[in-house]
């Protein structure tokens, strides 16, 4: 809706500039709760599930979805609940500098 308000209707819902202009509004978002949730990293967790659902469940996100299975035959039982946290948010740090590279790029 906010693009939608931004725009007056000139960028067509899915469009290639549509999920552009998505992807610089969650790469705002979750660096925002990067920052916020400085110190737990559990509740940066929780919120990213939150952004996942509102994006309509992007597969960009699923590695680092707490609640999904991981698809790179790592297994969760074998670690502890700090080594499995520890793994989602360094999956999540590395998603964030792709996405960073990519919105940087998409501005010019």
């Amino acid at each position: 809706m906010i693009l939608v308000e931004l725009y007056n209707d000139l960028v067509e819902e899915e469009s290639s500039q549509w999920d552009i202009e998505k992807r610089k509004w969650r790469y705002g978002i979750t660096s925002h709760l990067k920052e916020k949730n400085k110190k737990s990293p559990e509740e940066l967790l929780d919120e990213l599930c939150e952004v996942y659902a509102d994006f309509g469940y992007p597969e960009d996100m699923e590695p680092f979805i707490h609640y999904m299975p991981p698809s790179d035959g790592y297994n969760p039982l074998l670690y502890s609940k700090e080594e499995n946290i520890n793994r989602l948010v360094s999956l999540f740090d590395e998603f964030l500098q792709k996405e960073k590279a990519v919105v940087q790029f998409e501005q010019f």
